[in-house]
């Protein structure tokens, strides 16, 4: 998946200040399955339950998906869904910051959506 750059603009007197837009990372997906490959879908539901960033994508084993995406600062509400069956969410911070981000975690039969990477 191609990473979106950052654009830098200098600020005239004359601008308005608006919500900080990141292109860092806004999700990671790890399937911790030796053995299984997994189809997962993951949807970002804004304050208003406007989708804000829908994408699907498959899993081999042992697989890391690391996603950068251009979103607002914002508390997200992230639903995550494993082979058209298990569904998890979980509300994320979503930012710059190193913990800003989603983790979604599938092994071992279970699905968890956390608020940040550790």
């Amino acid at each position: 998946m191609a990473q979106q750059s950052r654009t830098h603009r200098s600020a005239s007197a004359g601008d308005q200040l608006t919500t900080p837009v990141v292109s860092e990372e806004c999700l990671t997906i790890r399937n911790y399955d030796s053995h299984l490959s997994h189809g997962v879908t993951v949807r970002f539901f804004d304050a208003d339950d406007e989708i804000a960033f829908e994408r699907s994508y498959e899993l081999s084993p042992l697989d890391v998906v690391s996603v950068s995406q251009r979103l607002e600062r914002a508390v997200y509400r992230v639903d995550a869904v494993v082979d058209g069956d298990t569904h998890v969410d979980a509300e994320c911070l979503i930012g710059s910051g190193p913990n800003e981000t989603a983790l979604v975690e599938i092994g071992n039969g279970l699905l968890s959506v956390t608020d940040g990477v550790m």
